[in-house]
């Protein structure tokens, strides 16, 4: 399904962005057409990007794959769960077979088989469920044939796993007929060959080749004359004009990585910039820069996780727990006052920035004072306004302005990671939140919910609305009264502010191909800014009616 909005204009658009940087390409015979394999990106936790497009043919002799023509769309797409390892085009039929697999960082070879009728636009995982088998060679050795290099299902007492594999034919009479999960243990056993991991062929997918693999768009932020700042993966920072036009930018480097958030100030000269790196909770870089041309005029380090917020005051630091995911940290726009998930601490015995009145009674969490484990409640915190200054230096609130409100977890006994989140006016949150449940591999259990904040407020919703997957952004359109939030699988979802009733749902498709939304800014009524995995900014007008009697 389709999400009822129109996409005006997209900046850092380029051919097969939805493809990010390409990892594998392969031509099909003649070089007419070539498939694609691309990398995860980072937000969607939804699989590997796999495309097919058309291309010029193969000069006589020549035999390396071809770029596809520059503006072709995607012929057809589809996302797996592994990294595409190997692709080989029927020889009479328009068939195309995929091999996909990875190591899981532990033991297994993992992968799957997957056959797309390329007449019918439909595609099929030829392995059993419980045959997950890296594929990294396939072979159509004759019309009923397909040879496939298998990688040894695990890595036990098996050093050469990652060079040899086992050689399997696969037989059938017509493979346009062939079952779904038809393809089971006993057919797949084979003599014992070498079967290297397949090469990297040139990107032909990323807009610089030697710079940084586009990464997911973390946020944006529309200044009063309308230009976009934006923080990415691969860029610290860019301004962009709305008309698509970047007027300077600051890539992602070794030591900082990219852009997580910015914070404005109130001059409107500079602002203030919260980098991903170091990661793993080892300590927060957040730089203040220059908008006129993209000029660092200050850096700030904590010793310990910090999130950077913006409140009607200023831009604050908030503590930030490490070591639960980039999606658990949360985020809060639009507020009087700063907000964040307080998780307690142990008081601090150590001598550091963070411990500011002796005893550290706000909890810090710098490396010489933070345990593992949640072991106290975890709650939801703001912090008293009080005036900063002009923002051009960075801190953390006193101890007496944190105000704990309740309990992050509105059900007793349930752990519940962080997500971004709204003010609606002065008294009441939407915010989404990820159930954790401690086992791995299952879909996640996420909760976009509406809590009042007021004096008298024990944060038992007034609504809960259940989603499938990890909430990767939210924002609120006050003049509809409607709340946008976008799920990891790429799906966005108007809600009702006040009801939680959904208006419309969908996916966002752009030349045909659905993107992952990983940032999201109303701009106006019935305008969005929506940030994409693949590095992209798309400018939206939603369609009529559709924030007010459901959609499409």
């Amino acid at each position: 399904m389709i999400f009822p909005l129109t996409v005006d204009r997209i900046l850092a658009d380029r051919s097969r962005a939805e493809c990010g940087r390409s990892v594998i390409t392969v031509p099909a015979p003649g070089g007419a057409h070539v498939v694609l394999g691309g990398h995860d990106f980072a937000g969607s936790g939804d699989g590997h990007p796999i495309g097919l497009y058309a291309a010029a043919p193969l000069p006589e002799g020549e035999t390396e794959a071809p770029d596809p023509s520059a503006d072709a769309p995607a012929l057809y797409w589809l996302r797996t769960r592994w990294p595409l390892r190997a692709a080989a085009f029927h020889p009479t039929r328009p068939l195309l077979a995929l091999g996909t697999g990875s190591y899981d960082g532990g033991y297994f070879f993992e992968g799957e088989l997957v056959l797309v009728d390329l007449a019918t636009g439909e595609h099929r995982y030829l392995f059993a469920d419980d045959c997950r088998r890296e594929v990294r060679s396939l072979e159509w050795t004759d019309a009923h044939t397909l040879r496939l290099l298998l990688a040894p299902p695990d890595d036990w007492q098996d050093r050469a796993a990652r060079s040899e594999g086992h050689r399997v034919d696969l037989v059938r009479p017509d493979w346009r007929t062939v079952p779904a999960r038809s393809v089971r243990h006993a057919d797949l056993a084979g003599p014992r060959v070498p079967a290297p991991l397949p090469e990297p062929t040139p990107p032909v997918a990323g807009p610089d080749r030697d710079g940084p693999r586009p990464g997911e768009i973390r946020s944006l932020t529309v200044l009063p004359g309308g230009d976009i700042l934006l923080t990415a993966d691969h860029a610290l920072l860019e301004r962009w004009s709305a008309e698509g036009d970047r007027r300077w930018s600051l890539p992602a480097g070794p030591d900082l990585g990219g852009g997580r958030t910015t914070a404005v100030l109130a001059d409107g000269a500079s602002a203030w910039v919260e980098a991903l790196g170091p990661r793993h909770g080892d300590g927060g870089a957040f730089l203040r820069i220059g908008l006129a041309g993209g000029t660092e005029l200050a850096r700030h380090t904590t010793p310990g996780a910090a999130a950077l917020v913006t409140t009607s005051e200023g831009p604050l630091l908030v503590p930030m727990p490490g070591g639960y995911g980039e999606r658990a940290r949360s985020r809060f726009r639009h507020g009087p006052h700063a907000t964040f998930r307080d998780v307690p601490r142990p008081p601090c015995t150590c001598d550091c920035p963070w411990d500011d009145d002796g005893d550290c009674d706000c909890h810090c969490t710098c490396p010489e004072c933070a345990v593992g484990g949640e072991e106290e409640e975890v709650w939801l915190t703001t912090v008293e306004a009080s005036p900063v200054g002009d923002g051009t230096d960075l801190a953390f609130p006193a101890a007496e302005r944190c105000r704990r409100r309740f309990p992050w977890s509105w059900e007793p006994g349930e752990t519940h990671f962080g997500g971004p989140g709204v003010w609606v006016g002065e008294t009441d949150l939407v915010m989404a939140t990820v159930r954790y449940d401690g086992r791995v591999g299952v879909p996640k259990q996420g909760f976009v919910v509406r809590r009042p904040i007021g004096e008298a407020a024990t944060g038992t919703p007034a609504w809960v609305f259940p989603v499938d997957r990890t909430p990767t952004a939210l924002d609120i359109d006050p003049s509809t009264d409607t709340v946008l939030v976008a799920l990891s699988s790429g799906e966005l979802i108007a809600l009702d502010a006040a009801t939680g009733t959904p208006r419309a749902r969908g996916h966002v498709h752009v030349r045909g191909v659905p993107v992952v939304p990983t940032a999201l800014t109303v701009t106006g009524p019935g305008r969005l800014l929506l940030g994409t995995g693949d590095a992209r900014v798309l400018l939206c007008r939603l369609a009529a009616g559709s924030e007010r009697d459901g959609g499409a």
